[in-house]
């Protein structure tokens, strides 16, 4: 018996790698869409930008109307996040409304939209801006209550030479400049005599971040000293910043910055690590190790594990917590007062001592001696400073010298630069301060320990 075969019709063989071919290329297409493509609202992505920015990379056509929205936090928090993505598609089909044929409209993501302006003309690209502040302004129905969003519009122009990146950099600028406080208006255009300085502090904060991980950052330390002795009783630390390219950094710039941008709970426990294990290599060498004085960031007190990482960094270095002192500013309590007392008494549960710095900064309330849980306080240096031109300032540090000493609370004077300074503070009775008289901020390797016993060998 004659075994039957199935023969293909004619020109099936060639038809199958087109098949396979054709179906390839139209999976291809929908994976591409969906790249290009927010599965939220429908609009184009942030991988538009990236295939726009090759096939124009700027020049006059360029113009950039950036959308950031406000309260969608609070909106999801209070709402719940159905009525959030309501919102949002709302909000993307409203823009839609609104811009031109040959415009792309993006969802960068999050609460953030772009428009790139087909025609560059600027003009047109703050009309956009103008319409889509005044359209998001209107209320969202979502989840059966009315919801109301503002927005902050930011606009910028290619200049001839920037790529599609850089101009959409800028309109962000002009947004961070008015959210900053720079500004009542909500709709603004990028002016580099204005918002360069926000260009300027949003690439040292990058650079500050990275900073962290290429060891650009170091402690100096400044000796807190009995000033009859001269011996030191414990050291503050306070960190440094060489930039690779700028140079030293001042702290007066870069600790704000850490504060603006939230990074300083990273910077304070790189901070605490490091005067840890320095408190600790003294601890192994000296019968009578002096202590390290670290400050402290309200934002770090924030956090609610923030005492539990504190005593795990002091566990892990092996340091007696009476050779850690914390300082928190007297300008910093004043704002957040209920937010700092129950974190620090917790560290003074552990044995960690609690100062008060910069005492008398106009800030000045003899509440927070009452109601912080302290073990001393630290004058700040305008009153050591005027000691010796300001009847004034004498009687005020006299006075503030004898009640700290009744409530059995440590003082130290800051500030000391003169042989005068320190007669005077020594005739009101203070007896430990800290200043340029004795030392400058240094390594710790350049540190003098006279005075010091060293334990045996």
């Amino acid at each position: 018996m004659s075994e039957k075969r199935t023969v293909a019709p004619a020109g099936d063989a060639e038809l199958r790698p087109a098949i396979k071919v054709g179906e390839r290329r139209r999976q291809e297409h929908r994976l591409n869409r969906a790249y290009q493509r927010d599965t939220l609202t429908g609009l184009a992505n942030r991988g538009v930008l990236t295939d726009l920015e090759a096939r124009r990379p700027g020049g006059p056509g360029c113009a950039v109307v950036l959308v950031d929205l406000d309260q969608m936090r609070a909106v999801n928090a209070i709402y719940g996040y159905r009525a959030g993505d309501t919102v949002l598609c709302t909000v993307a089909r409203r823009l839609r409304a609104i811009v031109g044929i040959g415009d792309v409209l993006v969802r960068l993501g999050g609460d953030e939209f772009a428009v790139v302006v087909a025609s560059g003309d600027p003009s047109i690209a703050e009309t956009i801006a103008r319409k889509a502040y005044q359209a998001i302004r209107e209320p969202i129905r979502a989840e059966g209550v009315s919801v109301f969003v503002g927005s902050t519009v930011g606009i910028a122009v290619g200049d001839g030479e920037e790529p599609l990146s850089r101009v959409l950099s800028r309109a962000d600028a002009a947004i961070f400049h008015v959210q900053r406080g720079g500004g009542a208006r909500r709709v603004v255009r990028f002016d580099p005599e204005i918002h360069g300085d926000v260009l300027d502090t949003l690439a040292l904060s990058i650079d500050l971040r990275a900073a962290l991980s290429r060891e650009e950052l170091l402690l100096h330390y400044q000796p807190i000293v009995d000033m009859v002795t001269r011996r030191p009783l414990g050291f503050e630390a306070l960190v440094r910043w060489t930039h690779p390219e700028r140079g030293m950094i001042p702290p007066s710039t870069f600790i704000p910055l850490a504060e603006q941008t939230g990074l300083m709970p990273e910077l304070g426990a790189w901070v605490l690590q490091e005067a840890c294990r320095q408190a600790q290599s003294w601890q192994r060498q000296f019968v009578d190790a002096p202590y390290v004085s670290v400050n402290l960031s309200v934002r770090q007190l924030e956090d609610p594990d923030f005492a539990h990482m504190f005593a795990g960094t002091l566990q892990a270095a092996g340091l007696a917590p009476e050779l850690l002192t914390v300082e928190i500013t007297e300008s910093a309590v004043a704002t957040d007062l209920d937010t700092v007392v129950a974190p620090l008494d917790a560290l003074r549960k552990l044995g960690v001592r609690v100062l008060l710095d910069d005492f008398g900064t106009g800030y000045s309330s003899l509440g927070y001696i009452r109601d912080l849980p302290l073990d001393g306080v630290k004058l700040d240096q305008a009153f050591t400073r005027d000691l010796t031109v300001s009847e004034d300032a004498w009687a005020i540090a006299r006075a503030v010298v004898a009640l700290l000493r009744k409530l059995g609370l440590l003082l130290i004077a800051e500030g000391i630069e003169t042989a005068s300074h320190l007669a005077q503070l020594r005739s009101l009775g203070c007896s430990v301060g800290q200043g340029y008289y004795f030392a400058r901020p240094q390594v710790a390797d350049a540190l003098r320990l006279d005075g010091l016993q060293r334990r045996a060998a």
